[in-house]
């Protein structure tokens, strides 16, 4: 009998090869390797970012602005219009995110070398940061952790608007600190 090998990457970016007439294998769904479907609703694989660091290079200040779009109002965005996000799973003012490895790449968090600072109609007393598990400092608004979406690619873009990702809500955040609910994800126009 010829036996032949096919190779197979998994999620982990690890090759394994089989020969033919093996057991199949089970791969795991995600990095961290619990077999829990951690993909992005909606979201195709071309239009996840490439970047694979769950720690993004913080900006020297960060500074929060506001957009203005319908249906979701005012809500927050970084000094390029870039959409900001909270974790449901988050508690504001905890000073903690529940945000590491697989979600920290899907969701990148929003952090900063120096103290962030107001842009206009952006309340600074609400501004905060706090530090995570990695030394880096994570931007807060009214005690939200805030994140960027991976699937963002342009200013305006509010494609993790609303969506169950990592066993919670992902949403846009207002200028009064309240996370906005209405509207679906969209692109920018």
């Amino acid at each position: 009998m010829k036996t032949s090998r096919h190779a197979i990457g998994l999620a982990a970016g690890t090759l394994v090869i089989l020969s033919a007439g093996a057991l199949p294998l089970a791969a795991a769904d995600n990095a961290d390797g619990s077999g829990e479907d951690q993909a992005v609703p909606g979201q195709q694989a071309e239009e996840a970012s490439k970047d694979l660091d769950s720690t993004p290079e913080p900006v020297a200040q960060a500074r929060l602005e506001i957009r203005e779009q319908s249906p979701y109002g005012r809500y927050l965005t970084d000094v390029d219009g870039m959409s900001l996000y909270l974790f449901e799973k988050d508690e504001p003012g905890s000073d903690y995110s529940t945000c590491y490895q697989s979600c920290a790449i899907a969701w990148p968090p929003y952090i900063t070398e120096q103290p962030p600072e107001a842009g206009e109609h952006v309340d600074g007393d609400k501004l905060g940061t706090f530090e995570r598990e990695d030394g880096s400092q994570q931007v807060t608004y009214d005690g939200w952790p805030l994140y960027y979406f991976s699937g963002d690619k342009a200013a305006g873009d509010a494609l993790g608007q609303d969506v169950l990702h990592m066993d919670a809500e992902w949403y846009l955040l207002s200028p009064d600190g309240e996370m906005i609910e209405k509207g679906e994800r969209t692109e920018a126009e």
